[in-house]
């Protein structure tokens, strides 16, 4: 299945694969990198957003690109009521997992929505922060967002996976997350400058951790990674 995945500059991406459009992250609020689309890029079926901080969600870049498109836009509750006097009601869809008790695995809730099947998991960062699984037709990604803490995802449960979009975090569990699940290639999020350019250098990863799964991809804002 052919596919492409677009880092848009900090944990937003876009991702084109099986007919289907969807930014996840994309449109936030950091001055540096400004969250903007795709330049030239006017289509979008989905647009997803992990949780309410402003380096991942901004309510009007978010309402200017799902009116611009047309796209759904899929959020916890605390992204969803920013929206509704923004955004037509037919066109959000709220997804707000319960928060797992100490010690269990993430909850989830799934939605069938026309362009993908989407399961939202209450992982660990803020109390409103959900990660997604995302299906299409013939392509699985999973998008971790600001979990802390992969140890909490029954890994079994997401299934094989196309590409997994991750963030390297201190104590995450991330390397063996990444092992246990085996995606075909996996992409490295919420990075800045300076930390692509330690990577660059071969000086970023050997600081966090003692290997480096297969799979690897870092990518600069504006960069894609394809995959046939």
């Amino acid at each position: 299945m052919a596919a492409q995945v677009t880092l848009i500059s900090n944990a937003g991406l876009c991702i084109a694969a099986a007919g289907a459009v969807v930014y996840v992250d994309a449109f936030h609020g950091l001055a540096d990198e400004g969250g903007q689309a795709v330049p030239g890029d006017d289509r979008a079926d989905l647009i997803l957003v992990t949780h309410a901080h402003r380096d991942h969600f901004d309510a009007r870049r978010v309402a200017d690109a799902a009116g611009r498109t047309g796209a759904t836009v899929v959020g916890p509750r605390s992204v969803i009521r920013r929206l509704r006097d923004r955004v037509p009601a037919d066109r959000l869809c709220e997804m707000e997992p319960p928060l797992a008790p100490a010690g269990e695995c993430a909850r989830s809730v799934c939605r069938q929505l026309p362009s993908a099947r989407v399961t939202a998991l209450r992982t660990f960062h803020t109390r409103d922060h959900n990660s997604y699984l995302v299906e299409t037709a013939g392509f699985r990604f999973f998008h971790d967002g600001d979990n802390e803490d992969t140890s909490r995802i029954d890994a079994a449960a997401l299934g094989a996976l196309d590409v997994l979009l991750i963030g390297p975090w201190w104590g995450g569990g991330w390397v063996a997350f990444i092992e246990t699940l085996a995606p075909r290639r996996y992409v490295l999020i919420h990075l800045d400058a300076d930390e692509r350019r330690r990577h660059a250098a071969g000086t970023f990863l050997p600081d966090l951790c003692d290997h480096v799964p297969d799979g690897l991809a870092v990518l600069a804002p504006g960069e894609m990674l394809c995959l046939d």
